[in-house]
């Protein structure tokens, strides 16, 4: 009856050596760690993934500020030059119809109406 006890001993000291390893391995493992939070940090780090402490990146925001007045006032220009071409062809165009319109003497039309009601169309009851 002895031979069960000691085979059973060894089984539960090869499972209390590997529990131990294990123990073991997990304090190796968070003695390497620097932080766990952002509070084991300072105010100016944060915890990283890899359980280190980092500084926080500085962001540099950069402002880009357009400057538009020369391309209006080179729109503008533009529009008033279109305008005034505009303007200077209708002037033509008009002055070349009044011009038309002088030179062409009217002529007379001789009357071709008549009348809705002839005297023969109107019937009476």
């Amino acid at each position: 009856m002895g031979g069960f006890h000691k085979k059973a001993d060894a089984g539960l000291t090869i499972l209390l050596i590997v529990v131990i390893v294990i123990l073991l391995f997990g304090v190796l493992i968070n003695f390497g760690r620097e932080c766990r939070t952002n509070k084991d940090c300072g105010s100016e780090s944060y915890c990283g993934s890899d359980f280190a402490c980092h500084q926080y990146p500085t962001i540099q925001k950069t402002v880009v500020q357009y400057n538009l007045f020369l391309p209006a006032v080179i729109l503008g220009i533009a529009i008033v030059f279109a305008a005034w071409i505009l303007r200077k062809e209708q002037k033509t165009e008009v002055q070349a119809k009044v011009q038309e319109q002088v030179e062409i003497k009217p002529q007379e039309v001789e009357d071709i109406s008549e009348p809705y009601y002839k005297p023969g169309n109107i019937k009476t009851p």
